[in-house]
Parts: C-alpha cells; structure tokens; sequence
C-alpha cells in the first residue's frame, strides 16, 4: 500500500513538468530576433559585492560586446565592499573608455535597492540589469535589446544563463543539465505570453513601463517581470542572448547561492498572486503551474519518495537496496542528468521553502576566484 500510494505523489509531483515537457516540444516557439537597425541608448547597472577578482575581466567582457561603447553608459554599484571592488572598477572602466558612474553605497542594501538606487540617476530610457561576475557572449546584448524593441507590447526581456563552456566539474555540470531544461521552459512560456522567471545575470527593460522593482521581498529579476506583467505588458526569455556564470566549485557556497536563489524566487511568486484574477495565458495557465512546482511539488516529491522507498523495503527489501544504490551511481556518474537535477532543485525550494520570512535582500560573492586576489 505504501508502495502505491508513494507512486502516486510523485506522479502527482511532476505533472507540472510533464506538461512542461510536452510544451516545450510541440509547443510554439519564438522566432529569431530581428536585427537593430540603430542601436537604441541604454543605461547598465552593475550591482556588486567584494568581486575585486573578476571586475577587470567582467569590464573588458562588456567592452567586448558588440553594442557600441558609445551608446550606453555603465552604473556601478559598489555595496560596501570590504575588498578594493570599487578603486579596482574606477581604474578599470577609465582604461576601457566607458561612460560610467560608481555609486558606493553606505550600508548594505542588496540587489533590488541598489538597483532602484541606480535607476533614478540613468540617463537612459532603456536599463539592463547584470550581476559583476558573469560574462556575455560577443552578441548577447544586442539581441536582448533587440527583442525588447521588436515588440511595443514587450516591456521586459532576459538571457539565457549557463555555466562557464569549459567548466566541467561536477557542480557546473549539474547546473548545466537544470539550466537547460530552465530556459526551454521559459522560453516557450514567454513565445505564449509571459515568463516571470527570469535570469537576473542580464535583464533589460523600458523605464517607463517598469519604473520600480520591488525591494521588500523576492528576487529583483522576478520583480522586474512581475512588475511589467502586472502593468499588462508581457516578458519575454531570449535564448539566443547568452550569458555564462562561474559556478562555485565548493558545494557550500553553490549550495548558500541556490537556496537564496530559490527563497527570493518563492518570495516573489507568493507576493503576486493577485494576479491569477488576470484574464490572460500567463495568469491562467502558466502561473499556477509555477505556484505548483514551487509549492507543492517538492512537499509531494519528497513524500512519495519516501514512502515508495519504505514500501518497496517491505516488500523487496533486496529491490529497495538496489535502486538505492542505483539512484547513487546515477548521482555520481551521471551529474548532467535530468533526474539528479531535478532531485536537486527539489531539496533547494524545500530549503527556500522553509526560508521564507527570513531576510535575504544582501549576498555574498560567490565568484570562484573571489577573495584569491
């Protein structure tokens, strides 16, 4: 009885992903982004905290890209840093002859404050949002802006994030099998309608739709959509706009990052649901499978496994050995595997989960070479 009862709660706990699964193979798809015929000007801000390691390289990384340097200017934040992030980001933006401004703030204020700090000072009309230890392919700014001003309608577009190319350890590699199948999802979502998932590592949005992002609770990306969305206006996720991330290497810090990750994103999606009253696809479809997946699924997934294993232990208790043992050979030789991230994900929103209430406005750098330098 155990057994079957177990089955059926994980079947019950993947039904989201299954239909995920199904949209994002026969579903619709969004067409290339049509190419800038001028490049419209854009305000970056730059939020950061104790990333003295990377700043040269993340500087000479957007210097690199293929938006002219003359048509955006750069907002650096520096959010009481205990290293030299903030002389090391002045030298570097001056070498690099980029239009900048450094803000140093006085207390900690996290991402979304520092970015709403940032944003009554831009110059402006279009703000793109990036974190100072990522790096964008050559392209990947001009297509996200492209894709923002194809559409009067699109008030909010995010890149595709994934590890490092050559980072094939075992973290990065776990994070590579979830992130691929994260941004099929949200790009199917948004080629419908609207993805509130965004990837916080490159955002852009228009000023005068998305004029503020919520710094009480939840993550600024996830604000960033919500907030264009609430305004009527739709999201949209850009595959071809990729960005990369170094994974951290120590299963601790990865570990502290995706459970802040996913405390704010849980924030966020609980902090809108007025919005399941809209009469569109995203309000009626695509949100309450996301309020599933990250409030029932990991309670129903955790339950089913379980009690399945328990059953299976009375009645087979050689079978239950093996696939216990099964399941860890997987986990070790298979690190890219569907299965093992999705088991993954599912013990980091139990853990955000159980987070909610706390504050998780500030971070800490979780750059590799952070504090080597």
């Amino acid at each position: 009885m155990l057994l079957w009862i177990g089955l059926g709660l994980i079947v019950a706990a993947i039904i989201p992903y299954i239909i995920f699964f199904i949209g994002i193979s026969v579903g619709k798809r969004p067409g290339e982004p049509p190419a800038l015929k001028e490049y419209p000007s854009i305000s970056i801000i730059i939020s950061a905290y104790n990333e003295e390691a990377v700043i040269q390289k993340r500087v000479d990384n957007i210097l690199a890209s293929s938006y002219p340097v003359d048509r955006y200017e750069v907002i650096f934040v520096d959010d009481c840093s205990s290293d030299n992030t903030r002389a090391l980001s002045e030298e570097a933006f001056q070498r690099a002859g980029i239009t900048h401004r450094i803000i140093a703030n006085t207390e900690r204020m996290g991402t979304n404050r520092s970015y709403n700090k940032a944003m009554q000072v831009a110059r402006f009309p279009i703000i793109v949002t990036t974190d100072a230890d990522v790096f964008f392919e050559r392209e990947a700014l001009a297509r996200l802006i492209s894709r923002l001003v194809s559409d009067d309608r699109i008030a909010a577009v995010c890149g595709d994030l994934h590890p490092l190319p050559d980072d094939g350890s075992h973290p990065a590699q776990m994070e590579s099998a979830y992130r691929n199948y994260y941004g099929r999802m949200c790009t199917w979502e948004s080629a419908v309608d609207s993805t509130y998932t965004f990837n916080g590592a490159l955002v852009a949005f228009k000023r005068d739709l998305v004029t503020r992002i919520d710094d009480k609770r939840g993550a600024d990306d996830a604000n960033t959509a919500f907030e264009a969305i609430r305004r009527g206006f739709r999201t949209a996720y850009e595959p071809s706009a990729l960005v990369y991330e170094d994974i951290p290497r120590d299963f601790h810090k990865q570990y502290r990052q995706k459970i802040r990750r996913a405390t704010r994103l849980i924030e966020a999606t609980t902090a809108n649901l007025d919005l399941l009253r809209h009469a569109r696809p995203f309000s009626r479809f695509f949100y309450p499978l996301r309020i599933y997946m990250y409030l029932v699924t990991p309670a129903l997934f955790f339950a089913g496994s379980a009690l399945f294993i328990a059953g299976l232990a009375l009645a087979f208790p050689i079978l239950a050995l093996g696939l216990i043992c099964l399941i860890a050979l997987v986990g070790y030789f298979w690190r890219s595997s569907t299965l093992i991230s999705f088991a993954t994900n599912q013990v980091y929103l139990a853990k955000g989960l159980l987070n909610l209430g706390k504050d998780m406005r500030v971070w800490e750098s979780t750059s590799t070479k952070a504090g080597t330098g």
